[in-house]
């Protein structure tokens, strides 16, 4: 008879094999797609270094759109501009702050 724990053991050893081959093979597609920009990089089929738009762009001013601090009607705690309740007191801070 099949002890329990000879099936779990094989039963997760064949999951940690699959597991592996498609770990596998992601990284080579990987590794793959990094050769192919490395060698057109210096074809100079792309540019060496491109801007990202969402991480280059400048930040918020927060005097131009609400994202300053805010204080508290009641206590008059200052509050990260996303908060909705007072930090201190709890109470709601409103849709002015």
């Amino acid at each position: 008879m099949v002890d329990v724990g000879t099936v779990y053991l094989v039963a997760t050893g064949a999951l940690l094999l699959v597991a592996l081959g498609v770990g596998a093979r992601a990284l080579v597609a990987i590794f793959r797609e990094g050769r192919e920009r490395s060698r057109k990089r210096r074809e100079g089929e792309i540019e060496r270094y491109t801007e990202d738009p969402v991480y280059d762009r400048d930040p918020a001013d927060p005097e131009t759109d609400g994202a300053g601090p805010s204080t508290c009607p009641q206590c008059g705690a200052e509050n990260a501009a996303e908060f909705v309740y007072c930090r201190e007191c709890a109470s709601p801070l409103g849709p002015n702050g």
